[in-house]
């Protein structure tokens, strides 16, 4: 996270994350990725989610990430919110344990 921002920005995450008692990167999180007000935020509806393949015996397994996840190397087929929001919902993938994608994509939210 620390690449992504400049110190005085950081600075101000971090004042603002202690103000509601979360870290510094779990407000992040809520502020760019949940919805707000129970409405879907318009840039979040234009979020790309990462997908990784990792090979198992009974075929390969798609894992879905979100966008600030580390695990993504960066070279991933990439999904659009709805095309994530559809998987999630069929079970088609498996969902990251680091980022836990689909409290993010869940219409319950």
């Amino acid at each position: 996270m620390e690449q992504l921002f400049t110190e005085v920005e950081l600075a101000r995450i971090e004042s603002a994350a202690r103000e509601v008692g979360h870290s510094s990167r779990d407000w992040v999180r809520e502020v760019v990725l949940q919805r707000l007000r129970g409405e879907w935020r318009q840039d979040f509806e234009d979020a790309i989610w990462a997908v990784t393949v990792y090979p198992r015996p009974g075929g390969p397994l798609p894992e879905l990430h979100h966008l600030g996840c580390w695990v993504p190397k960066g070279d991933e087929q990439t999904l659009t919110t709805a095309e994530a929001r559809e998987l999630f919902d069929t079970r088609e993938v498996q969902l990251c344990e680091a980022c836990k994608p689909g409290r993010f994509l869940s219409q319950a939210g």
